[in-house]
Order: structure tokens, then C-alpha cells, then sequence
């Protein structure tokens, strides 16, 4: 193996870093704890040899990545950290935890798999709004698979990473709550070393997603105290079909019943934008988001405070949030811990930073920022700053189909 570059090393050691810390943060807000983490340099390692700081029960989750950066990763977790932060999301008593640190089986491990799921939807959502940020062309990640037990026995079944096969390993300490600090690190394998881009990144066409890596929709089976109204069109739960549908539409600027494309991209966003925006704050917890975006038949809600946008939440980030045993058909497996989901506060949730566009800019422009950003929904906002209004992927829609009443072109000169 061709050892990586520093550069390249650098560039994913500090992306890393930051992902592990918005992870840190996003668990401390949703779960009321201290949450840090220190790296400890980076290694060329191989799975024979990983094994000897990892021991024999571990938890490895392996993410796919579209984008400039491309191909399979997998984020590690020693014994403790598997029971110390899968115990944290379960919300297990905190005696409950430290005594399976110490002498759990994979047993244990096993029946905190749940948790150990969410783990890895947190960690990618965490690493994902990062990556966004900080590397030019990354378009989403994906939860590939998460494995819990000892991955070093059979590690190319275990978790796709061929036994003797060098990778670049990037350890890290981490410290959550009272627990004892434990080992996690993320390994990039060759395949994704190479895929990095260098000084300047390529424009990458995202692939469509297969069925097998598309996520299912989360049921709008939500809490019978909050449940959402069954004829709420929820948006879907992953936007790549919805940003690939825009991006052919702008491309390819098709002929559309009773009208021509060019002069339905001429609208603006103040001729699609719903007026009537759904406000919440930062500390409103789940339950109280359900009701209020349940009352507006509302699939989408700004957060913030005195006007100015924060964060956006969607019924799926709320779906997510829950434990599935508040659904009706799990009703009977409860626990007080799965009530206890309904209070996370949304700012641990919602999507942030926003994005927002003025009310001037095109249907075309509009499209193009959703499709590179991978947004569903868009604040417009005034000179000043002020929220007017949004937009969605349905008004986009809508607005090309030519089907909402009172929506008519801009008059050309």
C-alpha cells in the first residue's frame, strides 16, 4: 500500500476531529451530559493489529460515502464506549452502565443493538452536516451496516475490511458523562484514501441509490399523545431521488403540459413560497414540535428566536427521535426510558446551519442550491434578513407540473 499523503491525512484527520466533535455536542444536548473527545495522532494499522487494541468485543460501524470522498469507512467503539454510549441513548441507569463496562458479554452488547443502530444514525448525521461544510463536493453519507461483537475474528465478513489489508486508523479518547474515558477511532480504508480530492474537488454526479442502501421511510406511526395526522404528506426520507428529479428538470428544461419550461423557470420565489411559516424555539422538546407541527398540517418547521432561523426540523428528524416502542404496535414492550425520547429538545435534532435565498431569485436557482446542498426546504428571506416565507421540494414540484391555482409566470420583457 501507497501510505497516504500528509496532506490527505491531515485534510481527513481535522474533518474527523470535527465530526467526532459535533457528535460530542449533539450528544450532550440531547442527552443532558459532558461529551469530549482528544485524537492521538493517526497510524497505518490492519485489522491483526487493530485487534490488540480493540480486544474481542467492539462495536464497528461502516458508512458509505457519496461525494468527492467515495466508498466504505468504518467508525470503531472499544468495549467501554459501546456500553457507555449505547447505555446513554437506552438512557440505562448510570450504576447499570458502569457495571456492564466491566463485566458484559456480547450478549449484553446484543441487546443494546437498537441503541448501537442510533449511535451510527447520530454519528452520520453529525459527520454529515460537518462534511457538507468543510469538504467542497461531499453529497450524503449512509449507514451500511453496524456489527457488535468481535469483528477481528472474520473481519471481511464481519465488517467488509480483509484481514491483512492496511488502512489509515485515526484514534481518539472520548469521555462521556462520569464514564471512564474509552477508545473509538475511524479507519479509511486505500480505496477511500484514493478517492480524496486535492487542492481543488471535482463535480461529482451522486449515483442514484440502490434499493438495498435507499433507508425506509419511517412510518408516520408516531406517539398516540403526538401522533401525526395519516393524510400529512411527509417528505421522504432520503433527498437524493428528489435532488436527482430537480436536477434532470434543470438540465434538462422539458416541455410541461400547458406551458413551457423556460418560462416556468422565470417564476421566483416569492410566486411558489408558502407565506404561512411554522415557528418553534430551540427548547421545544419532541413533544411539544408533533403537536404544533400536527395542528399546522405542517411538514416542516423553522427554529429560532425573534425571527431569525436556526435550525429546520421535518417529520422524519422528529419519527427518528422517538423510540419505536412509543408506536401503537409496540405499546406493549413501553418503558419509561421510551417515553422519555419525547422530551429531547429539538436543537439536537433539526438540521443546521440554514440556508436561505431572497424572494428575486429563480425557480432555476432555487432547484440548483436544493439539488447541490441536498435541501428540501428553503427559507426565503427580505433585504434585512427577515423570513418571508418557504419553499419545498412540493412547491417546485407543484410549480413544474403547473398544478397549484394563482401561480402564474413573471411577464417577460
Amino acid at each position: 500500500m501507497t501510505l497516504p499523503q500528509s496532506d490527505i491525512t491531515l485534510k481527513l484527520g481535522e474533518l474527523a476531529t470535527h465530526g467526532f466533535e459535533a457528535f460530542c455536542q449533539d450528544i450532550a444536548e440531547m442527552f443532558g451530559i459532558e461529551m469530549s473527545c482528544t485524537p492521538q495522532g493517526s497510524t497505518t494499522e490492519t485489522p491483526k493489529t487493530l485487534e490488540k487494541k480493540f480486544k474481542k468485543l467492539a462495536a464497528v460501524i461502516t458508512i458509505k460515502a457519496h461525494g468527492v470522498l467515495g466508498g466504505h469507512f468504518q467508525i470503531v467503539l472499544d468495549k467501554a464506549g459501546l456500553f457507555a454510549l449505547a447505555g446513554t441513548v437506552a438512557m440505562l441507569p448510570e450504576q447499570k452502565i458502569l457495571s456492564i463496562q466491566k463485566t458484559g458479554f456480547v450478549k449484553d452488547a446484543e441487546e443494546l443493538s437498537d441503541a448501537v443502530g442510533e449511535i451510527g444514525n447520530l454519528l452520520i448525521g453529525s459527520w454529515d452536516r460537518i462534511f457538507r461544510e468543510e469538504l467542497e463536493g461531499h453529497y450524503h453519507f449512509l449507514l451500511a451496516g453496524s456489527f457488535i461483537g468481535d469483528p477481528w475474528a472474520d473481519s471481511q465478513k464481519n465488517c467488509g475490511l480483509p484481514g491483512h489489508e492496511k488502512f489509515l486508523f485515526i484514534p481518539y479518547e472520548m469521555t462521556a458523562g462520569s464514564f471512564p474515558a474509552f477508545a473509538c477511532g475511524v479507519i479509511f480504508p486505500e480505496k477511500v484514501l484514493q478517492s480524496v480530492p486535492g487542492a481543488s474537488a471535482p463535480e461529482i454526479h451522486p449515483p442514484a441509490p440502490t434499493e438495498s442502501e435507499t433507508p425506509e421511510p419511517v412510518a408516520a406511526d408516531l406517539p398516540e399523545t403526538a401522533c401525526a395526522a395519516e393524510s400529512l404528506a411527509e417528505p421522504p426520507a432520503d433527498g437524493e431521488s428528489i435532488a436527482e428529479a430537480i436536477q434532470k428538470m434543470v438540465q434538462s428544461a422539458p416541455v410541461l403540459p400547458g406551458e413551457c419550461a423556460p418560462s416556468l423557470l422565470t417564476l421566483s420565489a416569492k410566486d411558489v413560497m408558502q407565506t404561512q411559516v411554522l415557528w418553534g424555539t430551540p427548547d421545544d422538546n419532541v413533544a411539544q414540535t408533533l403537536a404544533k407541527m400536527q395542528h399546522a398540517d405542517a411538514a416542516y418547521m423553522l427554529v429560532g428566536t425573534n425571527g431569525v432561523p436556526e435550525g429546520i426540523v421535518t417529520w422524519i428528524d422528529l419519527a427518528e427521535a422517538v423510540s419505536v416502542y412509543l408506536r401503537p404496535t409496540f405499546a406493549k414492550w413501553r418503558r419509561p426510558s421510551d417515553e422519555a425520547t419525547l422530551q429531547i429538545k429539538i436543537k439536537a435534532i433539526m438540521s443546521k446551519p440554514v440556508r436561505t435565498l431572497n424572494s428575486e431569485v429563480s425557480l432555476a436557482v432555487i432547484m440548483k442550491d436544493m439539488c447541490q446542498h441536498r435541501l428540501q426546504c428553503l427559507p426565503i428571506v427580505d433585504p434585512s434578513g427577515a423570513v418571508q416565507g418557504v419553499v419545498t421540494v412540493f412547491d417546485l414540484f407543484k410549480a413544474l407540473l403547473n398544478t397549484p391555482e394563482g401561480i402564474t409566470p413573471k411577464p417577460t420583457a
